[in-house]
């Protein structure tokens, strides 16, 4: 940027100026180096741009050959146990992720932390920054403006509404201004994340554990992100086993005053269960693009499917509009699992009508659209049947009273809809102790008109001890 054009701007906006302009010259996998470069006047003295992996299990660093220590050494990540009551526990050293062997089929890599357990993952869960000083005296708080020796600061990383991972940094201060100043390099970081990984592999290889099947590539390909949120609504979803899926997918949109919600159960777990539903996302957004209903969407993609499926193939699906102003719901049920409604931390019901046939059976016949009116707080749970007859270690079915008790405890702790439902899939996995043998699909959307923003808000500042790490 040129003296002239510098000349108007604080010291801040120069260096966020010099950010944007440096990264559109440079890979998407040197921004960590380029953040680095350009805000060193801030006194940062360090920058690790983590991303969560695909099934958020892990934090993985982007390369920064500019910090040659990014091995996680310092100890670049802390161990954190958070006690029911929320206070954080003293921050201690632990061993790097990478070299740990508990991890399945994951692949390790330099720099690697968990989501579960670490600073940097509370500050992803918890969409809260946090800070700690590193002195000679451990145990000492942060205090703003203080004279430390150095300081740490994790902030999330969000695009809109996306939990896209973590930024950490090193300072030799931290006052009020500077960590204003933190919070909107975070803001850019996750912006340069979001727009570089539309037209680049570089991030989506970072965040890929293992090698990805082809029906599963085709499908994450039509799916949104993880999470949509408006001021008067949250969707989350999640669909296992990430890397093999075979014909479960989901869909969310939003419009003027409503969103749109789709679950999908294509028969088999192969291509062309992938394909089938492939084909019913792209019917979903086809048909609702063109202003049709989801009695349309349905017949649309039972059309698709009976003249353009390989073989003989149907697919079960629950298509959902909510209206965000008034909280009435309407749907139509392709012989799928009926949605959860729970209030006030109870399931008080099934929404179960009489299903119509699955999506490819459907013969032509137009689908009935169900009512329900929500009340504010009112989270609904949709889900595919691999998900209730995954059998646990001891050879049960997980079941809908267990999925039901999962999510209600997870709600109840007051978890942000994104954060309650990884913590329903991850415990899903760890219930089953083995890969899926069958899709899993799980969409939770929480109707919130009173709350500004949902659940997707920044958390008050978490300030925690920090002792020297164990070597």
């Amino acid at each position: 940027m040129s003296t002239g054009e510098a000349a108007g701007l604080s010291v801040g906006e120069r260096i966020l100026a010099d950010i944007l302009r440096e990264a559109r010259c440079n890979p998407p996998n040197r921004l960590a180096e380029v953040v680095l470069h350009q805000a060193r006047p801030l006194g940062i003295t360090r920058v690790v741009v983590y991303l969560a992996d695909l099934q958020e299990t892990v934090l993985v660093p982007l390369p920064c050959a500019a910090d040659p220590g990014t091995d996680t050494g310092l100890g670049d990540e802390v161990d954190v146990d958070v006690p029911g009551d929320g206070t954080p526990a003293p921050v201690r050293g632990v061993e790097p992720i990478g070299h740990l062997t508990s991890l399945g089929d994951c692949t390790p890599a330099p720099g690697m932390v968990r989501i579960e357990g670490t600073v940097a993952g509370l500050a992803y869960r918890r969409l809260t920054v946090v800070t700690a000083e590193e002195g000679d005296a451990p145990g000492d708080l942060t205090g703003v403006d203080a004279p430390v020796r150095r300081h740490r600061v994790w902030l999330p990383l969000v695009d809109g509404t996306v939990r896209l991972g973590v930024l950490e940094l090193a300072l030799d201060r931290l006052g009020e201004q500077v960590l204003q100043r933190c919070h909107l390099l975070a803001g850019v970081v996750a912006l340069l994340v979001a727009s570089h990984g539309i037209h680049s592999d570089a991030f989506a290889r970072l965040r890929r554990r293992e090698r990805m099947e082809l029906s599963a590539e085709m499908v994450w390909a039509f799916m949104p992100g993880h999470t949509l949120a408006t001021k008067d609504v949250v969707i989350s979803a999640a669909a296992e086993p990430a890397y093999r899926l075979g014909g479960d997918a989901y869909d969310f949109s939003t419009m003027d005053t409503s969103v749109h919600m789709t679950v999908l159960d294509a028969a088999g777990h192969d291509l062309v269960a992938g394909l089938v539903a492939s084909v019913g996302l792209a019917s979903c957004r086809s048909t609702r693009r063109a202003g049709g209903g989801l009695a349309e969407i349905a017949t649309v993609a039972d059309r698709a499917i009976r003249e353009h499926s390989p073989e003989w193939r149907f697919m079960t699906g629950l298509l959902l509009n909510l209206e965000t102003e008034t909280g009435r719901l309407e749907w139509v049920n392709c012989g799928h699992p009926p949605p959860l409604l729970i209030r006030k931390d109870k399931v008080i019901k099934e929404l179960a009508r009489t299903p119509d046939p699955p999506m490819g059976l459907l013969e032509g016949t137009r689908p009935r659209t169900h009512h329900e009116t929500l009340q504010p707080g009112d989270r609904l749970l949709c889900y595919t049947d691999g998900v209730i007859e995954a059998r646990t270690r001891t050879g049960e079915l997980f079941g809908v009273e267990r999925l039901a008790d999962t999510i209600l405890r997870t709600t109840a702790a007051g978890m942000s809809t994104p954060e309650a439902l990884r913590r329903l899939v991850h415990g899903l996995l760890a219930e089953h102790g083995a890969p899926l043998a069958d899709d899993a699909t799980i969409m939770l959307a929480e109707w919130r008109p009173t709350t500004p923003g949902g659940a997707i808000q920044l958390t008050p500042q978490t300030t925690l001890p920090m002792q020297h790490p164990e070597r």
